[in-house]
Formats: C-alpha cells, structure tokens, sequence
C-alpha cells in the first residue's frame, strides 16, 4: 500500500486545482490563453491524459511488464498536442467527467502501489514513484499556478516558475522528460 504522504501530496496538490477552478469565470472556461493557446477545459483534459499517462504505467509495472513503458520526454509535444485537439471537441462538463474518473483511477491505482513497485524502473528509466510524482501531484501544482496566474491577471512568470521549480525538486530523479515544453 502507498505511504499516506504520496497519497496525501495526490490529493491537495488535485484538491488546490479544483479549488482554482471554483474562481473561473464559467463565459471564460474554454478561452485560450491560460497556457500559450491552451484553455481551462484544455487543461482539465490534459490533466486527465497525464493522469490515465500514470495509470498505464502502474497497470504496466503491476503486471510485470514495467519495461514495454517506453515513454520519452521526445513524445511530449505530439502527446500534448493531440490532448489539446481532444479537448476542445469536448464540453468543459465532459471534461470533468473525464478528469473525475482519470484521477479516480490513478489514486486508486497509486493507493494500492507498494514501496517495492514505486521503486521499480520503467521501460523509460524512471521509476514507478517519479512517473507518479510528474504525472500526479507535480503536474497538477503546475497547472493550478498557470490557472490562478490567469485569472488573477498577473502574467504567472513567478508563479510558473515556482511550479516548474517545485516539479524539478520533485522529479529530481528522473530522465528529463520534457513533458511540459510549453506547457
């Protein structure tokens, strides 16, 4: 079973962006902007796609099959981009009908995780424990910032910045997956 201060760090750094949410102006969820042409239900989904990202590899660690994660910070930009056009297909309901079950899932998922499985290497190199940190808690923080910064009307540099900086401290161990170039 997961330590209580992984499942802990999951849920207030999801907890902190749903609260971000509640200061969106509805007439404003799907305006680009928030993050280059990225809107608040792009972003919603694109949480959404890194969470079931962190599932997939702790579905394939589970099973023994950890290796076939073969996730490169290369693939970042072409994953992002097809989250986006995903995205705005969508309404922003469905896009928290899809955050909802992609969290539930991975929590689920992280819950059930022990140390020796977290501590396993991926296909990728990383461990089970830092695709969890990049996927899960790190990215949420990061995109809670870019949300807040928006909305606030400040250019979110700093804030950004103090996202991106904490993820680092985060993921310290891993690859450099690349995987917000941009975003």
């Amino acid at each position: 079973m997961a330590d209580d201060t992984l499942l802990a760090e999951l849920d207030a750094a999801r907890d902190a962006f749903l609260d971000a949410l509640t200061g969106v102006d509805a007439d404003l969820v799907t305006v680009p902007g928030v993050v280059e042409e990225w809107s608040v239900r792009d972003l919603i989904v694109h949480v959404a796609a890194w969470c079931e990202h962190g599932t997939h590899a702790l579905a394939l660690a589970t099973d023994g099959r950890g290796a076939e994660f073969a996730y490169s910070g290369d693939d970042t930009d072409a994953m992002n981009e097809r989250i986006a056009l995903e995205a705005r297909s969508i309404t922003p309901r469905d896009a928290l009908d899809r955050e909802e079950v992609a969290f539930t899932a991975f929590r689920e998922r992280v819950a059930a995780s022990d140390a020796a499985l977290r501590s396993e290497r991926l296909g990728n190199g990383d461990t089970v424990e830092a695709v969890i940190g990049y996927d899960g808690p790190a990215h949420y923080a990061e995109h809670t910032e870019h949300i807040r910064a928006w909305f606030s009307g400040s250019d979110g540099d700093e804030d950004a910045e103090a996202a991106e900086a904490a993820e680092a401290g985060d993921a310290a161990d891993t690859a450099a997956d690349g995987r917000h170039r941009g975003r």
